[in-house]
């Protein structure tokens, strides 16, 4: 389940804003550039007298430095100018660098010596009537009690930096005040109240067009209505917000908002979720903010895992892992490796999940997330009562129990709380209403624009219901359109199919008939000549193992347009086994012609392959290259590694292609009609090699040709995929026994 309270943030433009609200301050100096910033003051510096110009640089540096997180190299340099300070008696300097020393040790959870360096510096400016720095002071006094859980402390010092700047006019700090109180209330579980604090921030805002605190008070509204798990509330507050985010300098604000828009929308099941998703990832990419992405992508995870996309939430997790661990961001790397667990139990790997669920409950123990803590071993509880193991079940159930007591009581106080505001919130509401029965006219002005408000409601219903109606009308219309159109494509492909078999029947098949009639005719007649005769019978006999070839790769290229051929039965087959078996079958006709066949081939050449479909590709290969090779010439075989698999090399010392190839794959109509060399021989339908390519694909393999051009040969490669070791030990290794004319 995606938990909004480690999800709910909105960005400050200042870095040591902590979780009461963001001061309307100017924007942080450049990201691409942070040392040129830091090197310009550590010049400044150096180069100013010993006076207050001076220590204001010291101050600004040490902000800066605590800006980019180097608190360690911040606080000697604000320490020298709290020093200077003092003995210029600049209590502007003096407040300002203490409040700074006292924010870099809260951010590196140092609370005791922040909180005393926070005291000395409200204490400081009360007694020296500092009238430009104790209103931060104060701020950061109450960031540091609201974090130890002091409200006491924390109310009373953001309600007296709330008083100082509107003593001031100060509108702009003033509504950073009041988004302190609000987070105040909100970590009390004060809800109602810390909505009464955030609205009026708004107004403040807004009256004062300053759209920095509108979009901070806004996204913190937001956030409090998350963790009252009123989602459409909201998604409302981060709707509006969304137009004034180009008024806002710092550029992290945008890529949170759309996280929380989509930890909302998650629960409405809203369609754009993921989009959400999306675009805060990109986000926080193009900042190169890698602890940022990990918790969107989280949450990302936690999305796709409750939307049953289990493999993608797994790799999700893993990358959120790595880029959290990587940031030590401890909270959401026990969040994400519970989710993890999740996701691996519902795999039906238990025992993933339970190595998963242990570093989260151990992760959480050691951070003391309760939440964590409680699904971790609840998990865990499951996975050892499903094993057997109900000791550990038992173990584990009851340390899930005890931090289920602890949630509960933080969800009881969080209710009181919310029961304190709403009756608070109560009398003030009644007042309120005393005073408006004042005015019988206002109220029927009121219910009249009510009325008309919920009749435009009612209208923009009905227009957004006929939208959706319209919209789902087209869908079905484009889905009914895809389908005629696939079946448009498939009846085109069949008919081609039948008017190419067509084709090939009426020609192909016509002439060698042709010659067996006269051959008959001619049997028939007038006794022949012996030489004339076997000069025939030698002709014939040709003509018909040509045809037998043609008809044979016919009826599989038949089959497999037809799509009746079976799936092919892939295994281990050693390459020179085949061309053994090919060298063989087509050695006479080699002799026959004149030709001379080779093979390179060393005997460790193992595919995963249809064995019947490559001696097929193998034949049709070697005939074609007999076909087009001149007497005297030569038909190489040979095979080399390429890529994860073998490629044959069939290459010839014939007539070659009509123009310069480069090595390209096998077109599908095959290649041009050439004619054949020597005597007797037919230039055949070029059936063989499309069939060839039809099959090498089937096996997972592809089909090229290459020729330098005329007269300068041809070369086919057959690439196919290379057997695996178990395969190959199944099958006894045959020697390759190459033909060598």
């Amino acid at each position: 389940m995606i938990r909004p309270d480690t999800l709910a943030r909105i960005a400050c433009l200042a870095a040591l804003a902590g979780a009461l609200g963001c001061p309307a301050a100017p924007a942080a100096p450049p990201r691409p550039k942070p040392t040129a910033v830091l090197d310009s003051l550590r010049h400044r510096a150096a180069a100013l007298p010993p006076d207050t110009a001076r220590a204001q640089t010291l101050n600004e540096l040490g902000y800066a430095l605590a800006q980019l997180g180097q608190f360690a190299e911040a606080r000697p340099v604000l320490r020298q100018a709290q020093r200077l300070s003092e003995r210029l008696h600049f209590a502007t300097g003096q407040v300002r660098a203490l409040t700074g020393l006292g924010t870099s040790y809260q951010n590196e959870g140092q609370f005791p010596r922040a909180r005393a360096v926070l005291d000395s510096a409200v204490a400081l400016g009360q007694r020296l009537g500092e009238q430009r720095r104790l209103g931060a002071a104060l701020l950061g006094r109450a960031r540091l009690c609201n974090a130890q859980d002091d409200y006491a402390c924390a109310l009373a010092s953001v309600q007296a930096a709330r008083q100082f700047f509107a003593a001031r006019g100060d509108w702009a700090h003033t509504a950073q005040a009041l988004n302190g109180l609000g987070s105040i209330y909100v970590n009390r579980g004060d809800y109602p109240r810390a909505l009464a604090a955030l609205f009026e921030a708004v107004q403040l805002a807004r009256r004062h067009h300053d759209a920095q605190t509108e979009v901070n008070s806004l996204g913190n509204i937001g956030n409090t209505y998350l963790k009252q798990e009123e989602y459409a509330q909201a998604l409302r507050a981060y709707e509006q917000l969304l137009p004034r985010l180009d008024s806002v300098p710092d550029q992290r604000v945008r890529p949170i908002v759309y996280q929380n828009m989509a930890t909302a929308m998650t629960h409405l099941h809203r369609p754009e979720t993921e989009a959400y998703f999306q675009k805060s990832m990109a986000g926080f990419e193009a900042l190169h903010e890698p602890a940022d992405v990990g918790q969107v992508l989280g949450s990302y995870a936690h999305f796709l895992l409750e939307s049953g996309r289990r493999p993608e939430a797994i790799r999700a997790y893993a990358r959120a892992l790595a880029l959290l661990r990587a940031a030590d961001d401890n909270n959401a790397a026990a969040d994400v490796l519970n989710g993890l667990a999740r996701a691996y139990r519902q795999g039906g790997q238990p025992a993933l999940a339970a190595a998963r669920a242990r570093e989260a409950l151990a992760l959480a123990q050691r951070i003391h997330d309760v939440a964590d803590v409680q699904a971790a071993a609840s998990l865990l509880a499951g996975l050892a009562k499903a094993g057997g193991d109900y000791r550990r079940a038992l173990a584990y159930t009851e340390q899930a129990q005890a931090a289920n007591d602890s949630l509960f009581s933080r969800a009881k106080s969080e209710q009181i709380g919310r029961l304190q505001g709403d009756f608070q919130l109560g009398q003030e509401r009644a007042r309120r209403q005393a005073l408006a029965r004042t005015s019988a006219a206002q109220a029927e002005t009121l219910r009249l624009r009510q009325r008309q408000l919920r009749g435009l409601v009612a209208g923009l219903v009905a227009v957004a219901l006929g939208g959706l109606v319209l919209a789902w009308l087209a869908r079905q219309l484009r889905r009914r359109n895809r389908l005629v159109e696939k079946q448009r494509a498939e009846l085109t492909e069949l008919n081609a199919t039948k008017d190419r078999l067509f084709s090939i029947i009426g020609h192909d098949l016509r002439a060698p008939l042709h010659a067996l009639h006269a051959f008959v005719e001619l049997v028939s007649g007038p006794a022949l000549p012996p030489e004339r005769l076997r000069q025939y019978t030698r002709h014939l006999t040709q003509t018909l193992d040509q045809t037998l070839i043609l008809l044979e790769n016919l009826l599989s290229w038949a089959a497999l347009q037809m799509r009746v051929a079976g799936p092919p039965r892939t295994e281990a087959l050693a390459l020179a086994a085949a061309v053994d078996d090919a060298f063989a079958l087509l050695g006479p006709a080699a002799e026959a012609a004149g030709l001379a066949l080779h093979s390179t081939l060393a005997g460790g050449e193992w595919v995963r392959a249809d064995p019947a479909a490559v001696r097929l590709v193998l034949r049709n290969l070697l005939g074609n290259a007999l076909k087009f090779t001149p007497a005297g010439g030569r038909v190489t075989v040979a095979a080399a590694p390429h890529g994860p698999g073998w490629q044959l090399a069939v290459a010839d010392t014939g007539r070659g292609l009509p123009v310069p190839t480069p090595r390209q794959l096998l077109p599908p109509a095959g290649l041009p009609r050439r004619p054949a060399e020597g005597p007797g021989r037919a230039p055949g339908a070029g059936l063989g090699l499309v069939l060839s390519r039809d099959y090498a694909r089937r096996s997972g393999g592809e089909l090229e040709v290459a020729s330098a051009g005329p007269g300068q040969g041809t070369t086919f490669y057959l690439s196919l995929p290379a057997a695996e070791a178990e395969l190959i030990e199944a099958n006894e290794p045959k020697t390759n026994k190459a033909l060598v004319k």
